[in-house]
């Protein structure tokens, strides 16, 4: 079932509840109200609906702005002018642009879930661990200078 028929049925599961619960208060206020205030419950209701369409039309335009941003951003980072990586507590590569594929001289697909660690020199790999430690438990912005093994492109 797909996101949309989700949403449909669950949006039918809410309108059918409120249907029953309006019918069990329905008719403990219908005796009681005058033509008066039916008019003027009526007219709240109509404009709350009103408002409540108001607010959908914010929700949308808002939606549409992150769904741009997130394009433009989205682009920015896959093109960008340097290799960016975005790795787990234990180095293995959850994200990475084009840059960084390029940099490691294999496709980006077969980089995902793979250990970054393989590409650091022998040399630099105990800077990287240490960075890499330091990194997520200080939960701040840490860098480090390291080699990496990289196959001859020519």
């Amino acid at each position: 079932m797909g996101n949309i028929e989700k949403k449909t049925d669950s949006l039918l599961v809410i309108r059918q509840k409120a249907e029953e619960l309006h019918l069990m208060k329905e008719s403990k206020f219908s005796s009681q109200l005058s033509e008066v205030e039916i008019l003027k419950l009526i007219h709240e209701l109509e404009v709350h609906q009103i408002e409540l369409e108001m607010q959908k039309e914010q929700l949308m335009l808002a939606k549409d702005a992150a769904e741009n941003a997130i394009q433009k951003y989205t682009e920015l980072y896959d093109f960008a002018p340097v290799g960016y990586f975005t790795l787990t507590n234990s180095g293995s590569i959850i994200e990475l642009n084009l840059s960084g594929s390029q940099l490691l001289h294999e496709d980006r697909s077969k980089l995902i879930r793979s250990q970054f660690g393989f590409f650091v020199s022998d040399d630099t790999k105990a800077v990287f661990n240490k960075f890499l430690d330091s990194a997520f438990r200080a939960h701040k912005k840490e860098c480090c200078e390291i080699n990496l093994l990289l196959e001859d492109s020519t």
